[in-house]
């Protein structure tokens, strides 16, 4: 009886022991955000296009041409982006987009 308490005491200051350890913080680079929105929360306009010569080097390339579209439409979002790579015109690669441009609802 007594050895069963005596290591269930030891057991709990070793539990305490290795569980008061310090603590370091954390920093996650590549966390993104997901939102929810339903087709209400938009005004929906037409189709539109951009496009930029294509370099396969840059890792931003789909940030850049999806901020030229909408800058370019005067939109504040791209709705159902697709990204297109057209080879070689004249001499050069292209990536083109092709979406809806919408615009979100005020309340």
């Amino acid at each position: 009886m007594h050895t069963r308490v005596l290591l269930g005491i030891l057991g709990v200051f070793v539990l305490v022991f290795v569980g008061c350890s310090s603590v370091i913080a954390a920093r996650v680079p590549m966390f993104q955000y997901t939102m929810h929105f339903n087709a209400s929360d938009f005004d929906v306009g037409p189709v539109v296009s951009a496009q930029i010569r294509y370099d396969a080097s840059d890792p931003h390339i789909y940030e850049l041409l999806l901020n030229k579209a909408i800058a370019a439409n005067k939109c504040d979002t791209i709705l159902l982006p697709r990204y297109e790579v057209i080879g070689k015109t004249f001499g050069r690669d292209i990536l083109r987009l092709t979406g809806r441009c919408s615009i979100y609802k005020e309340r």
